[in-house]
């Protein structure tokens, strides 16, 4: 059993959550509650949380400045928000966990049981990170955070050539013939950068379209990236692909 704290400032917000947890018998105990940050660092302090369900767009005192006043950030995080697409892509770029407004219960479900399994607490580089790809306020993430077995590395988007899927896990392929084994599945990347340069051409790959140094149509087609390294293009997107390739 978790504990944690609801901080919202929309208090109709906080019932619903609790509800949602009460009776689906999630495993989370509700400690407190905070309707504004002032409120929520009295909290954190007095209970010393495992959990926080956060609402970082609240007036007076945002989520992002209350953390910042805490002395250390030692419980885990998700982000409660009714934000655009954009906003969203960026908390993915960041690699903190979220929740859209109203909260589905299977998502829910899904990032209690992320919290159960990882327990990782947010860095000052992610929440950093957040704030400021949300300040650049455009379409394209210029930086991404990526959890490994060491813990949470910042990469700009430009350094990555290609991402490559395996299985439940994606191994990012940067420059200089580095990898990074990430425990996140491919697709979520495709959200993340689809609007950063980089395009799906397989199931298997995403390719960043900078490092692409020529298409060939024999074997059904396939990519040589700058660094010599061959990708197969599938039947489906080939269309799609040579179409943008043509609008470079």
């Amino acid at each position: 059993m978790i504990n944690a704290i609801i901080i919202d400032d929309e208090q109709e917000c906080i019932n619903d959550l609790k509800y949602l947890i009460t009776k689906h018998k999630l495993p989370v105990e509700i400690i407190a509650t905070a309707p504004n940050g002032n409120e929520a660092l009295v909290q954190i302090l007095r209970h010393k949380p495992q959990l926080i369900f956060l609402d970082v767009v609240m007036p007076g005192m945002s989520g992002f400045e209350m953390l910042e006043l805490l002395p250390s950030i030692d419980f885990q995080l998700i982000i409660t928000t009714s934000m655009d697409k954009y906003a969203v892509q960026a908390i993915r770029s960041s690699a903190l966990d979220f929740l859209l407004k109203p909260i589905k219960v299977s998502e829910l479900q899904d990032a209690i049981a992320r919290a159960n399994e990882k327990n990782q607490h947010p860095t000052r580089s992610q929440l950093n990170l957040l704030q400021d790809t949300l300040k650049t306020n455009n379409q394209s993430i210029r930086k991404i955070a990526l959890n490994n077995a060491d813990g949470v590395e910042l990469v700009s988007v430009d350094d990555i050539l290609y991402f490559e899927s395996d299985g439940n896990y994606t191994v990012v392929h940067l420059k200089g013939n580095k990898t990074i084994l990430v425990t996140k599945q491919i697709g979520k990347f495709e959200e993340v950068v689809s609007n950063s340069g980089f395009f799906r051409i397989h199931n298997s790959y995403i390719v960043n379209l900078n490092y692409i140094r020529k298409f060939v149509r024999s074997d059904g087609g396939h990519i040589v990236l700058e660094n010599g390294k061959a990708l197969s293009i599938s039947r489906s997107r080939k269309d799609q692909f040579l179409e943008l390739l043509s609008n470079l």
